[in-house]
């Protein structure tokens, strides 16, 4: 089972996730340019984009995980976050987005998020 995760796992997850030796460092987001994208817009051009509120979300899982393993949960309940997180985080960031994106071009401006 750990290897059929792990085909499916991006490798950063992967190397988080189970090796702790690995020396895991958490991911920075270079600092957005408007404040109203609240560290979303991680590429500082204004736009919120599903593929940047994905990354937010695995991020927020890769915390989750890392929050469970200090806990001491079970190597079982961590994959269970993990495979749920590889199920939903794509359809979960387009959701976002288009709650948020009242013009339908799939970019969520400033003006959208007042």
């Amino acid at each position: 089972m750990r290897k059929i995760l792990l085909g499916v796992l991006p490798a950063f997850l992967a190397l988080a996730v189970f090796d702790a030796s690995a020396g895991y460092v958490p991911y920075v987001a270079p600092a957005a340019t408007s404040t109203q994208a609240g560290g979303y817009d991680q590429n500082g051009d204004n736009y919120i984009t599903a593929d940047e509120v994905e990354e937010e979300l695995r991020e927020d899982a890769i915390d989750k995980v890392i929050a469970m393993q200090k806990k001491g949960a079970s190597q079982k309940e961590v994959d269970r976050v993990i495979k749920s997180m590889e199920r939903t985080v794509e359809r979960d960031a387009e959701k976002i987005i288009d709650i948020l994106d009242t013009d339908g071009d799939e970019l969520v401006e400033p003006k959208e998020l007042k």
